[in-house]
């Protein structure tokens, strides 16, 4: 039956070229080096549904009835973007190794998708490239964005006179990716400019810089799942935040600027409560200790989420800060050898100084947590780093090419029952200092805290 459903596929990418709105709508393809055993389709960021892989790592799915629109496809921690529309039949290609470089697209609706993924990579290239020019002052930074404007729209251009059937829809979808880049990097400009010249102030900026600002919609509701989008309003929200704390000394709270800002700019209920919900938990995640809470900054996004899975999130993270008090014996709790040796942490990590980093590849890259963790090994090799997977279906490690890279003799799961889900609630990853006395010394930091090193140095010190 399997292979009878890619014939139809191919039969149907190749032979049809007629399209209505009823007409079944195919996607699948094949992963090279999978992560996971399954991809995730999904649309405003919501699962549609989930392909699992066969012994190729091919999968496919059939989607009836399909909405015309921006879709998104992910595997382990990447993913990407694909432009929908009834009766496209696409495959794609990939190799985890190099996920967004390796990506091929063939079919019918390819061609639009091809152009969609090349246009993200010379976005990434050419914004690379712009940091340089933040030292450029307001009028030749505004000539190099229009210059860049000027290449982007010219590919555009072309692709849309040699493809005579293209929608609306895809057209504002590629004028989004090409044009919103741009924007944010207008709006990071005094924040960069400043740092180059290690000003004391940010730069004075015209009105005229930002005339953009009066043709666009921070409330486009089919474009906020959509990254050059998201990625400009927050910069947005980000920039007029960073104004407001110079100008008024009242307001020199960042966290409490930008909720504010968002209660005041962004009236999509499903986008502002996840904006709300992103700002607050990386304001709580990047605390050095315990996650300080920021009671209003709390106070105004309890206030304003409206999405009761977002606020029991945040309630739990609150709860998990507190259960691991700093200066007390860290509790006792159950873990699995990747050979299913049941054993207790303290088992582990008796007489050492400890870190106990928890993760998920839900929240961190492998390639991320590998590199990091080799990296933090050779600058500390008197600390013993302890990995806990917190996954209930947990990654493989000897199946990931960038998981490979850590001591498996180190690295554990959590069993069913351990005693160490009552912190970890909330799902999101943790670590946890402990010196050779077995007291807590930090419980909660992450991986990717700027405050982290000096932690560590800390800990390093106890004997």
């Amino acid at each position: 039956m399997k292979f009878i459903i890619y014939g139809i596929l191919v039969f149907l990418t190749f032979g049809c070229k007629k399209t209505n709105e009823n007409a079944m709508t195919y996607f699948g393809g094949q992963i090279i080096n999978p992560k996971t055993n399954f991809v995730l389709l999904l649309k405003d960021e919501k699962v549609l549904d989930t392909m699992l892989l066969d012994e190729n790592n091919r999968f496919l799915t059939e989607i009836p009835s399909l909405q015309e629109g921006l879709y998104t496809f992910k595997h382990g921690t990447e993913f990407q973007y694909m432009y929908l529309e009834p009766a496209d039949s696409i495959l794609v290609r990939l190799n985890t190794w190099d996920f967004d470089q390796s990506l091929v697209f063939s079919g019918k609706g390819s061609a639009k998708n091809e152009f969609l993924i090349n246009l993200y990579l010379q976005n990434e290239k050419e914004e690379s490239m712009m940091y340089r020019n933040f030292n450029l002052k307001e009028k030749d930074f505004q000539t190099k964005i229009d210059s860049l404007s000027k290449e982007r729209f010219a590919i555009y251009n072309d692709f849309f006179q040699n493809e005579t059937s293209v929608s609306k829809g895809f057209e504002k979808i590629t004028n989004t990716a090409i044009q919103f880049p741009l924007y944010r990097l207008m709006e990071v400009y005094p924040y960069f400019h400043k740092g180059v010249y290690k000003l004391e102030d940010f730069p004075e900026v015209s009105d005229e810089f930002y005339n953009y600002r009066h043709k666009i919609s921070l409330n486009e509701e089919d474009l906020v799942s959509f990254y050059p989008y998201q990625n400009y309003v927050v910069s947005y929200l980000y920039n007029i935040s960073s104004q407001l704390s110079e100008t008024d000394s009242a307001k020199n709270d960042m966290t409490v600027n930008i909720l504010n800002a968002i209660n005041e700019h962004i009236t999509a209920e499903d986008f502002k409560n996840t904006l709300l919900k992103r700002i607050l938990v990386s304001d709580l995640l990047k605390s050095d200790s315990a996650c300080q809470i920021n009671e209003e900054a709390l106070n105004l996004f309890l206030t304003n989420c409206t999405n009761t899975a977002y606020v029991e999130q945040v309630n739990n993270l609150i709860k998990d800060c507190a259960k691991i008090p700093k200066e007390e014996p860290l509790q006792d709790f159950e873990i699995v050898s990747y050979n299913n040796v049941p054993l207790t942490i303290n088992d582990v990590i008796k007489n050492k100084n400890a870190v106990i980093y928890f993760w998920s590849t839900a929240f961190i890259n492998t390639d991320y947590l590998a590199n990091r963790i080799k990296f933090l090994e050779k600058k500390y090799p008197d600390l013993l780093f302890v990995g806990i997977n917190m996954q209930s279906s947990p990654q493989n490690l000897t199946e990931d090419a960038h998981l490979k890279l850590l001591d498996i003799d180190n690295q554990y799961l959590l069993s069913k029952n351990s005693s160490a889900h009552h912190f970890l609630r909330s799902n999101y990853p943790r670590t946890i200092l402990i010196d050779d006395e077995g007291i807590v010394k930090n419980g909660f930091i992450n991986l990717d805290s700027k405050k982290l090193d000096s932690e560590l140095i800390k800990l390093n010190a106890y004997n």
